[in-house]
């Protein structure tokens, strides 16, 4: 039995119904998927997994919302926050909705990934302090490599 089995595992709950409800998994690492229904899934994610949701919804009105949540899996005993798509409940890094923020969040991690930097292993802090500026009026933190070499460091001291 590994490590990851041994403690509770996060889940999250995706739903495709297309040009109504579209939810995808931007980043991340899931150790399972399993079916729910036709338009359901599940995915199961080790503690300190971080990934990224995107949602968008359609009304009948012809409204369309936008969000996308950065997630932590917690480990035992960490608090959880209860959030609708994550039933086992999670650590949320960053909240954002409208096509402006989103829009803003994506760019953000398509510049890491075009550095080689995978958004999975980006500090966790970052991902609080991004949520903290674009809530103080857009300000986008940079994310250099020299700080997420010091983060994978100071990860890895004992």
């Amino acid at each position: 039995m590994n490590h990851a089995s041994r403690e509770v595992m996060t889940h999250l709950e995706l739903t495709w119904l297309e040009k109504r409800i579209e939810q995808w998994l931007r980043f991340g690492h899931a150790l399972e998927t399993q079916p729910i229904d036709r338009y359901r899934r599940r995915l199961c994610f080790a503690p300190g997994a971080v990934f990224a949701l995107l949602r968008w919804t359609q009304a009948e009105c012809g409204a369309a919302a936008c969000c996308i949540d950065i997630v932590r899996a917690p480990h035992v005993g960490e608090p959880r926050e209860r959030l609708p798509f994550v039933p086992t409940g999670a650590e949320r890094l960053l909240h954002r909705s409208g096509w402006m923020q989103v829009r803003t969040v994506l760019a953000v991690i398509d510049a890491l990934e075009r550095r080689r930097i995978n958004p999975v292993h980006v500090c966790p802090s970052y991902w609080q302090q991004l949520a903290n500026g674009l809530q103080e009026g857009g300000i986008v933190p940079s994310y250099t490599s020299a700080r997420h070499e010091a983060w994978l460091c100071g990860r890895t001291v004992p």
